[in-house]
């Protein structure tokens, strides 16, 4: 199973986000939770957050600028449905970050721990907040800069999710 993702064009991003914030592929319709704000912080000056909800029976994840993910209209990444049942899917996403940054992201079992984004780089993942209509699971988010890896990164790796002791985990639907 293929778990890498194309980088996206930002204009592809930028367009997958106003999806988003019309409700997922335009279905507007669909029964939607909350907006939960999971992280954020500050990239070259920049701010970024990270949202969770659920749109449609799907995870839906969207890194952004400051505010609400629907309201900031700042570049960004979004995805719904973190999986392998359609073309578009896949367990994680990536786009345009702040600054000149890009980011990959994305849910991971709750067993999931870390993740393996190169071969000398392992970065912790957080706990979906219980109690906020998201699955049980955790997340990560990888802001890349421009330069990115460096020799002390090693070599890229497609992202490999890791228990506490460094075992793998396998990937699962969300």
């Amino acid at each position: 199973m293929n778990t890498s993702r194309p980088a996206l064009p930002r204009a592809t991003a930028v367009a997958a986000v106003a999806l988003l914030a019309a409700g997922c592929s335009g279905h507007s319709q669909l029964t939607a939770t909350p907006h939960v704000l999971l992280t954020s912080g500050v990239y070259q000056g920049k701010s970024w957050s990270v949202y969770g909800w659920e749109q449609g029976g799907q995870l839906c994840m969207a890194v952004d600028g400051p505010g609400d993910p629907t309201a900031s209209g700042v570049a960004s990444a979004g995805a719904c449905g973190f999986d392998e049942k359609n073309p578009s899917s896949g367990y994680y996403a990536s786009g345009p970050g702040p600054g000149d940054s890009y980011v990959n992201y994305g849910p991971l079992p709750s067993r999931a721990t870390q993740i393996r984004v190169a071969t000398k780089e392992i970065l912790p993942t957080r706990p979906f907040p219980a109690g906020k209509q998201l699955p049980a699971g955790r997340y990560w988010i990888q802001i890349i800069p421009k330069d990115w890896p460096l020799p002390a990164n090693g070599k890229v790796v497609s992202p490999k999710p890791l228990d506490a002791s460094g075992r793998q985990v396998a990937y699962q639907d969300f």
